[in-house]
């Protein structure tokens, strides 16, 4: 598509009350604006009514697409972008034809493309063209990883969200036989092997990262090619402009990473989008400027039946920097051999410090990690060179930042972990800290980069180990080098109750429960105080249906202190009990230490429901509604809020609003056996039984746990009926299916 330096594509809630009449519509999309077009078709913002949002509508041009054949070729490579789901990629939602055209509609974000940033500003630094290329190169890795390629990545196809996300755009196109020829494409980003004929590979997708790294830092290309056919195109390249003669102020790391991308012979390019990546991570050393790197504070929300998302964070909470460890290695990184202690420096300070790394270790415990932070802020204020504390300090902020609170603290973690190296380049804690920064904003090889400085300079840190070389492992997938990475911290600490913590959490949300319960128990016999781990523990016995000792596991929690979280968990045991007051008593409760929290109130209004008290019922749902739709405001295309909020208006008599959001959430998770399984219920609740089956099948074919549909009251009678044992068979046979696809 030709570039517009005011297109944006974003998901405002805008209804389009005045459309103007000569766009019309494309099947049921009211076409609002044209916003670009090309040799292939054209984008539209649309609203798309199912949704109830607006989309970018991209239309191909009449007759581009010929039969049936060709029209499945695309619709099975639009699902197959549709499952790939990765924050730099503009989600594509859907694909259909109408009116002798094919179109399919993505996200709409607001935001301008690179090439209107460069018209508007001049070439970017190298630094900010690396880190942009460091996102579309981790995007177009998602892509190749289904087996799919891009075909056309170019400037005009990367944008800049206004909140300063880079997405890589316009997929779609790539199964038309215009490029399955390889005449397709923007031809100053074609790859020399495509002007002979030969076919589009991951080696070519990299070429064009390569002119696309080379444009944004020079405003210009290698090599300009104009018109076709390209029979001088060969030539013209091979006698290319280097990017050294134009740019000789760049590092050398940077220059070798475009020149490798864009080698004429595609053997000699990177052999992956993951290579560029680890090339360009390279080229940026071990800092990676705050401003430059976008965060969103990850949410800590607990339901009664999505808690598993909370357990994760809750483990991050208690996988701070080990005390026990600190102790053989603490007078080592405290006064190294180079650095002298400043005179005057208080004779108490080394043990206000410990203190304060004790309460860091024991982080389960959200009172402990504002603790430990005022501890480190007095030990330097007492020794502003106290390296270990401003490690320690920011460490604390980062923590608090994953608990949910102001998202400035990731900055200020990040500052103040660089000037403990700044004061003591050899401490392996601040990098730790740094690796689990950059693993959580996905700057996967920047974060492996800096684990491997921890670990080069302290070979036996479980911190190391157990804490970011495991969570870069699982944010890049690698769930098996995840649980090895935590079993080695295991090996160097096995008194240490945060790492068994840490390895149920991977067996947790692999599916394994019995596996995950074994560590979590490991971990509450090493700490009986470890609250987050007797928490664990308990939600994993009670999707194994071990509902006494689940219970138990929770009161321990309650006796340690006051966990809202806990309470609510509590209450879902209740409820599958059919003891419906106490789930009543106990939701209170967790209601009582956080009023604000919906879910609490939509939980409450589940036990009024089925403990027969109607009109209390309702009460606690409208106050779940109007809590739930001013968090939808701020996150429109939270997926696990809408459908929570569509159980919640379905529940109290409103099928209207609870059909919209039910469809919203399907089509932004269409993979999600959460998501699915919820919907499900509520379709249920809708009398949509036809819609409820398929969804409930799917999702306990995927791994959904089988404890909590067998005891809901809301699927007594969908449990009995056979066409849903046949659809669930039917959804097996297609699990195990695609599982045997993924192993070939």
């Amino acid at each position: 598509m030709d570039d517009d330096p005011t297109l944006s594509l974003d998901g405002s809630q805008r209804a389009p009350a005045d459309v103007p009449p000569e766009l019309g519509a494309w099947g049921d999309f009211r076409l609002l604006e044209r916003v670009g077009h090309g040799g292939f078709g054209e984008v539209y913002r649309a609203w798309d009514p199912r949704l109830e949002r607006e989309v970018a509508l991209k239309l191909l041009l009449p007759n581009s697409v010929g039969g049936d054949e060709e029209y499945r070729a695309l619709l099975r490579e639009a699902r197959a972008l549709a499952s790939v789901q990765h924050p730099n990629i503009v989600h594509v939602y859907g694909i259909d034809r109408h009116d002798g055209r094919v179109g399919f509609w993505t996200d709409f974000v607001h935001g301008k493309t690179l090439s209107a940033l460069i018209r508007a500003q001049g070439p970017f630094g190298y630094r900010e063209a690396a880190l942009i290329g460091l996102d579309v190169s981790r995007a177009l890795s998602a892509v190749h990883r289904t087996g799919l390629l891009h075909r056309d990545i170019k400037a005009e196809n990367v944008m800049r969200e206004e909140g300063g996300r880079i997405l890589l755009m316009d997929f779609g196109l790539s199964s038309l036989p215009q490029l399955q020829a390889n005449i397709s494409g923007s031809p100053n980003y074609m790859a020399p092997e495509l002007f002979q004929g030969r076919a589009a590979t991951v080696a070519s997708d990299i070429y064009a990262m390569g002119v696309l790294l080379y444009y944004l830092v020079t405003g210009e290309y290698p090599v300009k090619v104009s018109k076709r056919p390209f029979a001088e195109a060969v030539a013209a390249i091979s006698e290319r402009r280097m990017l050294i003669d134009l740019r000789p102020d760049l590092p050398e790391s940077f220059l070798r990473t475009v020149s490798v991308a864009t080698e004429i012979d595609p053997a000699k390019r990177f052999a992956s989008a993951g290579q560029l990546a680890a090339a360009l991570a390279e080229s940026l050393g071990a800092s990676v400027p705050g401003d430059l790197v976008g965060s969103a504070a990850p949410s800590r929300r607990r339901s009664k039946r999505w808690v598993w998302e909370a357990t994760i964070a809750a483990a991050v909470l208690v996988v701070a920097v080990g005390f026990g460890a600190w102790r053989g290695t603490f007078q080592r990184w405290r006064h190294p051999a180079t650095a002298a202690v400043p005179a005057g420096t208080p004779a108490n300070v080394d043990d206000d410090y410990l203190k304060a790394q004790d309460l860091l270790q024991r982080g389960y415990k959200a009172s402990n990690i504002d603790a430990a932070e005022q501890g480190f802020q007095q030990v330097l204020k007492e020794d502003p060179t106290y390296a270990l504390a401003a490690a320690g300090l920011g460490n604390a902020w980062f923590l608090q930042y994953r608990n949910g609170k102001d998202p400035k603290l990731l900055d200020q973690a990040r500052a103040e972990e660089m000037k403990a190296l700044e004061l003591n380049p050899n401490l392996a804690p601040p990098y730790v800290t740094l690796a689990r920064m950059d693993a959580m904003q996905g700057q996967i090889a920047l974060a492996r980069q800096q684990v491997q400085k921890a670990i080069a300079i302290d070979p036996h840190s479980a911190e190391a180990y157990g804490a970011a070389l495991a969570e870069i492992d699982q944010a890049d997938g690698r769930t098996q080098d995840a649980i090895a990475a935590v079993q080695k911290a295991i090996d160097l600490a096995p008194n240490d109750s945060r790492w068994p913590v840490r390895l149920g959490v991977i067996y947790f949300s692999s599916g394994k429960l019995e596996e995950a319960a074994a560590e979590w128990q490991k971990a509450v016999e090493i700490d009986p105080q470890n609250s987050a781990a007797f928490f664990d523990l308990g939600l994993a016995r009670t999707r194994l249906g071990q509902f006494d000792e689940a219970r138990k596991d929770l009161e321990k929690v309650l006796s340690i202190q006051p966990d809202p979280d806990a309470y609510t968990q509590l209450g879902e045991l209740f409820e599958l009990e059919g003891n419906y007051s106490q789930a009543v008593a106990v939701n209170q409760k967790a209601i009582a230490l956080r009023p604000g929290d919906y879910q609490f109130w939509g939980n409450l209004g589940s036990a009024y429901l089925w403990g027969g008290e109607h009109e209390k019922s309702m009460q606690a749902y409208r106050k779940a509604i109007a809590l739930a739709e001013a968090e939808r405001a701020k996150s429109p295309d939270d997926t696990r809020l809408l459908v929570q909020l569509g159980d919640y208006y379905a529940s109290s008599g409103q099928p209207g609003p609870s059909e919209v959001l039910l469809r919203k959430a399907l089509a932004l998770a269409p993979d999600d056996p959460d998501v699915e399984y919820r919907a499900g219920e509520t379709y249920e609740i809708l009398g949509q039984r036809s819609n409820a089956i398929p969804l409930i099948a799917r999702a306990l074919a995927r791994g959904y746990h089988v404890v909590e549909f067998q005891r809901s009251p809301e699927l007594k009678s969908l449990r009995a009926d056979p066409a849903f044992q046949t659809a669930l068979d039917q959804a097996k046979a297609e699990a195990t299916l695609d599982k045997s696809r993924k192993l070939q």
